[in-house]
């Protein structure tokens, strides 16, 4: 009778574990959609050793925007940038069609395919994470982005 109840009870809670990961997963084709719009840089931290610390954004690094337009069924992706003394030159990169996969988004620039891990931090802040160099060191950086 004993072994009856515990195998019974484990069959339960093997059963309600097996749905859970169902409720919380979502679509590829709605982490395609939250991109869509308007998104505006506004942190940049990077990795020193195990603590992360901001970097201080210039004024001209303030004004990068990045834009995703959807057009028959289609993703394009357009990132917006000043420089200049003054910020006063605007420039932008080509149109170019992006594919969106479960954590990176990839597009060619001119003849160079790009390909961008992301995290998505809430319903309107997302962040491109990749490495650089800082001070001499190979260091993680995750710019984060802001929809507008």
């Amino acid at each position: 009778m004993k072994r009856l109840i515990f195998l019974l009870s484990c069959s339960f809670m093997l059963s309600c574990q097996s749905q859970s990961p169902a409720v919380k997963r979502k679509s590829l084709e709605s982490d395609q959609y939250y991109f869509i719009g308007k998104w505006k840089l506004v942190e940049e931290t990077y990795k020193d050793g195990e603590i992360s610390k901001i970097y201080p954004l210039h004024e001209c690094t303030k004004k990068t925007t990045l834009l995703f337009e959807k057009e028959n069924g289609n993703i394009f992706f357009i990132k917006k940038y000043a420089n200049g003394k003054n910020c006063e030159i605007i420039s932008s990169s080509a149109r170019n069609l992006v594919t969106i996969n479960k954590n990176s988004f990839s597009y060619m620039d001119a003849d160079l395919k790009e390909n961008k891990q992301f995290r998505i931090i809430s319903k309107n802040r997302f962040s491109i994470l990749y490495n650089d160099i800082i001070y001499g060191k190979v260091t993680a950086i995750e710019d984060i982005y802001e929809r507008q």
